[in-house]
């Protein structure tokens, strides 16, 4: 920047221009990075929320599975038992019918 044959107050002027441009160069810059931060800071809170919600998601998928798994395995238990019961109740008819046979027969 020339100076020569100017003023002492033009030279300040221009000094200080220069300065304020600096100055107002580094509040932008500030500025921008802290708009930079906050944008990184609501990023970080949404993630922590999607992540608790994932995993308050999967937790209730797995609590339904569970549930699922145990009706389940109770329906079996039921129908094998049933199944059972069914088998003894027959063999206890066919063994009244071979009694009933065995004492309508004479034996000689």
């Amino acid at each position: 920047m020339a100076t020569r044959g100017l003023s002492p107050d033009e030279i300040k002027r221009r000094a200080q221009l220069a300065f304020d441009k600096a100055d107002a160069r580094k509040q932008e810059a500030s500025r921008a990075m802290e708009a930079e931060q906050l944008e990184r800071d609501a990023v970080l809170q949404k993630t922590v929320r999607l992540k608790a919600l994932r995993l308050a998601k999967e937790a209730a998928e797995a609590e339904t599975a569970a549930i699922v798994a145990a009706e389940q395995a109770r329906a079996k238990a039921e129908i094998a038992e049933a199944k059972a019961a069914a088998k003894v109740a027959k063999a206890a008819k066919t063994a009244t019918a071979v009694k009933r046979v065995a004492k309508a027969k004479p034996t000689p």
